[in-house]
Parts: C-alpha cells; structure tokens; sequence
C-alpha cells in the first residue's frame, strides 16, 4: 500500500509536515503578537522585521567582516536586542500613554 486516498504517501507526509511546520510559525506569531499586545498595550508588528534584521545582521557579518559563524550568532542578537532598546525607548515610549 503506497498510496492512501490516490495520494503517495511521501506526498502525503511531505504535505502534513509542511502544514505542522506553517501552523507553528502562525502560531508563534500570533502568540507574539498577543504578548506584545498584553504587556505593551500598543499593537506592534515590528518583530518579524526585526527578526529578519538579525538574518541580515548574521550573513552581513559573515560574508563582509569573516566572522565565524558561532561568533555571528553571538553577536547577531545582541545588536538586534540593543536595536529593540533604541526602538523602544526613542519610538514606542511616546505610544504607551496614547488612547488606542
């Protein structure tokens, strides 16, 4: 039996790994999302740029500067998180006290 309902089975697997796979990524963004909204009470969708920031960040200090990889990795989120600070302090203090 190498097909179930006329679909093969590695297609059929590929495709339900693919879903889970989509699924946790919805997941955790809506999960962002709702903390950020929680905690801040000012909607941001910020993250999943800053997010590719730091993947910028990582092949830029691998490809310009010879980095290794371990200690782009460490540096990556550190200049990302200290990028979330100035975000924070310069943009999104101003919309704490902001009526939605």
């Amino acid at each position: 039996m190498t097909e179930i309902f006329g679909v093969p089975i590695a297609a059929l697997f590929g495709q339900l790994v693919l879903g889970l796979v989509n699924g946790c990524f919805y997941a955790m963004l809506s999960l962002g999302l709702a903390i950020i909204f929680g905690m801040l009470n000012i909607i941001n969708f910020a993250h999943g740029a800053v997010y590719m920031m730091g993947a910028v960040f990582t092949w830029f200090a691998l490809a310009t500067w010879n980095i290794s990889w371990w200690w782009s990795l460490l540096l990556a989120p550190l200049a990302v998180g200290i990028f979330g600070i100035l975000v924070e302090r310069v943009v999104l203090k101003r919309l704490y006290n902001v009526d939605p």
